[in-house]
C-alpha cells in the first residue's frame, strides 16, 4: 500500500464511521460507570433505611406493646379529622 492508499483510507467514510462509534461508546462506558455508582450509593441508602425503620418498629412495638390497635389499623382506612 502507498502513502496515498492509506491517506485516501484514513478520510473514508467508514473510518469517520468507526471513529465516531468508537467515541460514542466511550461516552457510553463512562456513563454506565457513573450510574452504577449513582446505583449502588443509592443502594447503601436503602440499606440504611430499612435498617433504621426496623429499628423504630421495634422500638415502637416495645412502647407500644404488642397487638396495640393504634400499631395494626390501616391509616388509610380512617376518614380525615375533617369529616
Amino acid at each position: 500500500m502507498t502513502r496515498l492508499d492509506r491517506t485516501s483510507m484514513a478520510d473514508s467514510p467508514d473510518t469517520d464511521r468507526f471513529i465516531h462509534l468508537e467515541t460514542k461508546i466511550a461516552y457510553q462506558d463512562k456513563t454506565i460507570a457513573e450510574l452504577d455508582d449513582v446505583v449502588t450509593a443509592l443502594n447503601r441508602n436503602v440499606e440504611e433505611l430499612s435498617r433504621r425503620v426496623a429499628t423504630l418498629e421495634r422500638q415502637l412495638e416495645q412502647v407500644a406493646g404488642p397487638g396495640d390497635v393504634a400499631l395494626t389499623r390501616d391509616p388509610a382506612d380512617e376518614k380525615p379529622p375533617h369529616y
